[in-house]
Order: structure tokens, then sequence, then C-alpha cells
């Protein structure tokens, strides 16, 4: 059973259904549905997609071919989105309403039970199976499976109930999000399709974004940590319509805001244990948020190809089952622990201003910083020694 019918929800379940196990695909929502978030998808994400014969998923989409990061003291970075190996870097902006609904119907396509509409609301263990519970319509019911994949998002039930306790406050952020009629962002618009994200000190602690779509549509939002919310009793909304209007002083064409829609977010400062006995966390469940962008889809739908990828031909067996998810925990730490704890430390050079600023200014002059950040906002980056030390010699 897969709890959670988000990306990594519904890559587990077509992992899974594709294995030609019964899977059910339980969300308290039904689809399509709207989610708070940045709506970025990074080149992890066309990869993997590609890799599981959903391309598709993306046709129509124009990724985006620029960035451009402001920050203190007038600083300005303006560049193409290229990798470590030259070539472009492959970024989509796609609504969730709409990028979560192709994902969990191909879900549904390829053999998973739809419960939509249906609430988690506890687990326990039987036997030799996990039961969960869950709710609709004012009543209860208890569904029993081999194997519980908790994908149920920042506010995760399964999470608690499993005892990894919630996340707490100085490991996460808060985020609000908004949209903005634009043809700025156009291909054949005066911007093109460039990605926008700024640590300026009007703005800082906080850092804003504009992610456009390329179809007259911009997601435009701001992000917080919650201790420096609450220790400055910032108002998230204000920030953000300040943001905008920032903007626009800029010369960037947006239309007035509307879908405000604020959302918290489990940061992988502290990630915590992800192997259970019969389930397994994954997703913003299990905190599986870079500290610097605040993309999760990538490492939560990677995560969920790889756990159920790896599980034993009988996914019941509880001996090959429970090795399989030590396995996976194992590889997720190791594969992801530089490139988060750069990110982390990145996220606290970037609030001060000395720092942003000649990071910015670096990343203008010299071409390997650039490559680097890219790659620790979009890859697998980490922080690497030569890489500050170019920071310092060519962020004056």
């Amino acid at each position: 059973m897969v709890a959670g019918s988000g990306p990594a929800g519904a890559t587990a379940a077509i992992v899974a259904a594709r294995r030609g196990w019964r899977v059910a695909l339980v969300d308290q929502r039904t689809f399509p549905r709207d989610k708070p978030c940045g709506d970025g998808l990074g080149p992890g994400v066309a990869q993997l997609l590609r890799t599981l014969d959903l391309g598709h998923l993306l046709a129509g989409e124009s990724p985006a071919t620029s960035l451009t990061v402001y920050g203190p003291s007038g600083a300005e970075l303006n560049a193409a989105l290229t990798g470590l190996d030259g070539m472009p870097t492959e970024g989509y902006v796609v609504p969730r309403a709409d990028f979560d609904q192709r994902l969990r119907l191909a879900a549904l396509d390829a053999g998973a039970l739809d419960l939509s509409g249906h609430k988690v609301t506890g687990t326990g263990l039987a036997d030799d199976s996990r039961w969960v519970s869950v709710r609709r319509g004012g009543q209860e019911h208890r569904l029993d499976a081999g194997l519980v994949v908790a994908a149920d998002g920042a506010y995760s039930v399964l999470r608690r109930a499993l005892g990894a306790g919630r996340p707490g406050e100085r490991t996460t952020g808060i985020a609000m999000r908004a949209y903005a009629d634009t043809d700025a962002f156009d291909p054949d618009g005066p911007l093109g399709l460039r990605m926008i994200f700024e640590w300026s000190k009007e703005l800082l602690p906080a850092y804003g974004w504009v992610f456009p779509n390329g179809k007259g549509l911009a997601n435009v939002g701001v992000g917080v940590m919650v201790t420096e919310l609450r220790r400055r009793s910032l108002d998230l909304r204000r920030v953000l319509d300040g943001f905008a209007d920032s903007c626009r002083r800029r010369g960037i064409e947006l239309g007035d805001l509307y879908a405000h829609r604020a959302h918290h977010l489990p940061l992988a400062r502290r990630i915590p244990r992800l192997a259970h006995r019969r389930a397994v966390l994954i997703g913003d469940a299990a905190s599986m948020i870079n500290p610097l962008s605040g993309e999760g889809i990538v490492y939560g739908m990677n995560a969920a190809y790889r756990v159920v990828g790896g599980l034993p031909d009988d996914p019941r067996e509880a001996v090959g089952q429970a090795r399989a998810l030590g396995e996976f925990e194992r590889w997720f730490r190791h594969t992801y622990r530089s490139h988060l704890l750069s990110s982390q430390v990145a996220h606290g050079l970037m609030s001060i201003p000395w720092w942003a600023r000649h990071m910015i200014r670096a990343a203008n002059n010299d071409p390997v910083v650039f490559r680097d950040a890219v790659e620790l906002l979009f890859g697998l980056g980490r922080i690497r020694a030569g890489t500050t030390w170019r920071i310092l010699r060519h962020g004056w």
C-alpha cells in the first residue's frame, strides 16, 4: 500500500504495479487537486520520467533556459542554465495540479487501485502484515498490507505513528506561493523562459522566486525558516507582495497575485529513520527537501524508484523485505549526505548579505562557480574547497 498520491507516492505505485504486485494508492484528497509548491521540476525528474518511459508526461512543456539571481547591494547574475557537462539543464515548471494528476493517472494505468478520498488515521503491526486505518465519509476502515510506503506529505500521519515524530521548528521552513499572469516569460517574450531567485538585503532572511511555465503563468513565492518567521514576526503574505512589487520595479511584468497558499517544508537538515518494520518513509514525509532551493520532488521520486525497485520478488517475505529497506536507507544517506549538507551550509551563507553578494559576483566572473551553484540547486552538487576559494577570489 502507498499512502500519498503525490510524485513520490505515485512513482512508488507505478514501479510496484509494473512488478505485478497489488498496490493501493491512498490519498485524503480527490484529484486533480492544487498543491502549494514552487512547481519546479529539475533535470533529475525529467531523467527519471524517461527511465520509466513516462517522458511524454512533459510533452508540450518547455524547459527553462536561463537563470537570474538578485542579491544584496545590486548584485545580479544572468546566465544560461547549464550543468557541469556544459549541456542545458532541463528544468520545467508545471503546476502541481497538472503534474501530480498526470503521474497519478500513470499509476492507475499501470494497475494501482485508486483509493483517493481516504484519510490515513493510524497504523500498526499484525502477525505478517501492517494495517493502516483510513477514514472516509465519517466511517473508519482498516487495510492490511505486506508493506506500507509512507509518502503522505509534510504533515505525515504515518511518520508520527511510526515513532519518527514531527519535524522540529529549527529544521522546518515555511513558504507561500501565488500565481501571476504574465507574457514576459513566454518563449517569444522579453525575458524568455527564465527562472528567478532573489536573496536581496530587503528580502533576507527570506528568499524569493519566480518560476514561469512559458504559457502566460508564473509561480511567485517566498520562503523562510519557521524560527525566523516567528522571531521577526513576519507577515508572509506581506513579504510575498513586497517581493512581487520589487520584481515589477525591475521591469518584470507580473499581473496581480492570486491563489495564495502557504505550506511547511520539512527540510533535510534532519532526516528521520526511513526503514521500519513493514513500512518505509519517503518524500516530504521523510524530510527529503533541499534546504537551499526548497526542491523535494526529485528526491522523493528517486527514493520511491529505488526502494520499490530494490524489494525482493516476494515483497511480503519479512527477512528479504527488511534487508531491502535497510539497504535503501543506507543508499539514500550515502548518496545524498554531502549534497544535502552542502545545501544546508549554502542556505545559511546566502542568508548573510556579505556572502550572498560575493557569491553572486563570483558566479558572474567565474563559470566554474556558476556551474557548481547550478549543480547545488538542480543536481547533486556539493560545496568544494576549490569553489570556496574561487568565490573569495572572484567575488570582490
